[in-house]
């Protein structure tokens, strides 16, 4: 059998096991479903339900398989691995999750309602839930319940099984017109009812099945399936279960609130535009510093009169504006910082959208103790058991540099990756190893003196394949300082230290050949020897008072994952505007060809604020 066919295969065992199938029914392949099949029908004298079948909160019927089964779409049952629908209905017996046996919505299908009318709060593309499709269903399920409680006021889902399993009733003719002609029966036509209400509530209940995982997906994808199970059964509330899947260690509930702060603000105030041909100095007075202040004001950065002085009120606003962007908070209203002043509103939301998906999503929310790296916010954070150890600030790949084509994408050849990884191996005393693009770098350098190279700690090797290798010796002046940690990855990058260590003071860290360079490193490596039970927590000042490298491979590989997340929380309730460093949100919103009047440009002044300014062109790793 192919693979894609096994799961398929396997639906189709538990619905024969589950579904106790009888004579009168059908069940067809995935590739070729027939609507269900019913027999001979009972007499209008069929049972009412009994005390044994009172209306429960769960579907009762065997029948819930069979039309469950033909309201899955085609290709939920192709492919090697299980779909999560099919797989939630396979778990459950092949029952409704949020259909009773009188075919009503149940609470969990309420609840999930009110929280799907609630997405925009979250940023959530609401298209891929289909929630128009999904309120036409069950407008049609309000629909045919109506007809069937018109034929069988006592309606519940089983009285179905016991009028298909009846015996066939006579047919009535009349010879009078001849052949014979097949008069409907009362129970037959109850019967037509509860198939169209079976066939409506089973449309109603995958369309709100995939819904809830598709929900469950967007908000943490990796959820447990036991929790979720326990939500689509009613164990657990459906609202509080979503709510526990809201990322709990990266300030989302700050990026809700700016989120919906910045969305209103976009509805219903137009940004005060702020030019300003030249820096303003202190006690300058005009229309232009107004306008500034308007602006600070709609923020929420100044609470003062519009005056129209820069005074020091004014001043001191500015600065927290420049700490909320990651500029050097000087005061000063140079070209990055006013062109932060003349972003939209909308484009502000639209980042803080990019930033609460990118946490959701956060690879790192499936491990207790990892390290994650965010490449615009130029910060490393060290998590254990859930909560945050250590914050080292970094430097990253510069976004000068030629485009290079790898793996069928292009990307700047000096910027940092996104990736997902593990630190296995911990280098003291490292080599640096040079690449061939940054020897070419420091031929130029080395130029105009002969003894550069030898100056500077490198020597010059032949690799037993013959090919020429330069590296760097332990020392001060290696660049890769007195620590280096590696990881799987196929960019050749890892975490080092750096004799540069007047970097870190810059509010923009961007200067490296795509590796990252680690403020204190020593300490994060003594915290992960010290977390690993290894004695190099100890050890380590001994072993660097030397010159031999050492590798000292963890016991229990840490977690890594670098991301890229253009706004984060403060850690006062506020956020900062990291911003797009690598123009990949500029990126990805044109190949979308989700850019709205004007937004273009917007995303244009973003890029430009960040590239602009001084960059360092050390020629260091």
């Amino acid at each position: 059998m192919s693979p894609k066919n096994i799961f398929a295969a396997i639906i189709m065992i538990s619905m024969i096991t589950v579904c106790r199938t009888s004579p009168a029914q059908t069940v067809s392949s995935p590739n070729d479903r027939q609507p269900v099949r019913t027999g001979p029908v009972a007499s209008a004298s069929a049972e009412r339900a009994g005390p044994e079948n009172e209306a429960t909160e769960r579907g009762l019927s065997r029948l819930w398989c069979s039309y469950l089964w033909q309201s899955l779409p085609t290709e939920n049952l192709k492919g090697p691995n299980p779909d999560p629908v099919s797989e939630a209905y396979l778990a459950n017996d092949w029952k409704p999750f949020f259909i009773d046996s009188r075919f009503e919505l149940n609470q969990a299908a309420k609840d999930l309602l009110s929280r799907l009318g609630t997405l925009e709060k979250d940023a959530i593309d609401s298209g891929p839930f289909k929630l128009d499709k999904l309120s036409q269903s069950i407008g049609e399920l309000h629909q045919s319940r109506s007809g069937l409680k018109a034929a069988d006021p006592g309606y519940i889902d089983i009285r179905a099984d016991s009028l298909m399993d009846a015996p066939q009733s006579a047919t009535s003719t009349d010879r009078s017109m001849g052949p014979a002609a097949p008069k409907m029966t009362n129970s037959e036509a109850i019967l037509q009812e509860y198939q169209k209400v079976f066939r409506s509530a089973a449309d109603a209940d995958v369309r709100l099945t995939t819904a809830f995982l598709l929900l469950a997906m967007e908000m943490d994808p990796y959820f447990q399936k036991e929790e979720a199970q326990k939500a689509l059964l009613g164990e657990v509330p459906v609202s509080k279960f979503f709510k526990e899947l809201e990322p709990k260690t990266f300030g989302y509930e700050a990026l809700l609130s700016a989120y919906g702060r910045y969305k209103k603000l976009a509805a219903s105030d137009a940004p005060q535009r702020v030019a300003i041909s030249s820096k303003p100095r202190y006690g300058e007075s005009g229309n232009h510093i107004r306008d500034l202040q308007k602006r600070l004001q709609q923020e929420g950065f100044y609470s003062g009169n519009f005056t129209g002085t820069y005074d020091s009120v004014t001043q001191g606003a500015v600065k927290e504006f420049q700490k909320a962007h990651l500029l050097d908070p000087d005061g000063v209203l140079g070209q990055q910082t006013v062109q932060w002043l003349n972003v939209s509103f909308q484009q502000k939301a639209d980042l803080i959208a990019w930033a609460m998906k990118a946490e959701r999503q956060s690879p790192s929310r499936q491990f207790d103790r990892f390290i994650r790296i965010n490449i615009p916010r130029f910060m490393l954070e060290y998590y254990k058991e859930g909560q945050l150890r250590e914050a080292h600030r970094i430097v990253v790949g510069k976004v000068a540099g030629k485009k290079v084509k790898f793996r069928g994408k292009m990307v700047g050849e000096n910027q940092t990756p996104t990736m997902t990884s593990s630190i296995q191996q911990i280098i003291l005393n490292p080599r640096w190893y040079v690449n061939d693009r940054i020897q070419l770098e420091l031929a130029s350098q080395a130029k105009s003196d002969p003894e550069w190279f030898r100056n500077h700690g490198y020597v010059s090797m032949t690799a037993p394949s013959g090919a020429h290798r330069l590296f760097q010796s332990p020392g001060p002046k290696n660049a890769l300082g007195r620590v280096k940690f590696e990881f799987p990855n196929p960019y050749a990058v890892y975490l080092h230290d750096t004799p540069l260590k007047n970097l870190f003071a810059r509010s923009r860290r961007d200067f490296s050949h795509g590796c990252i360079r680690v403020d204190k490193a020593l300490e994060l490596a003594e915290t992960l020897f010290r977390d690993d039970g290894s004695h190099y927590a100890d050890k380590m000042q001994s072993v660097l008072e030397g010159s031999r490298q050492v590798f000292v491979k963890l016991s229990q590989p840490v977690p890594l994952s670098i991301e890229y997340i253009p706004v984060v929380a403060a850690g006062n309730g506020q956020v900062i505007f990291a911003g797009d460093l690598y123009g990949i949100l500029q990126e990805d919103t044109m190949k979308q060809s989700s850019v709205v009047g004007g937004q273009s440009s917007e995303k244009t002044v973003i890029k430009q604020s960040l590239v602009a300014g001084g960059q360092s062109l050390e020629k260091h790793k």
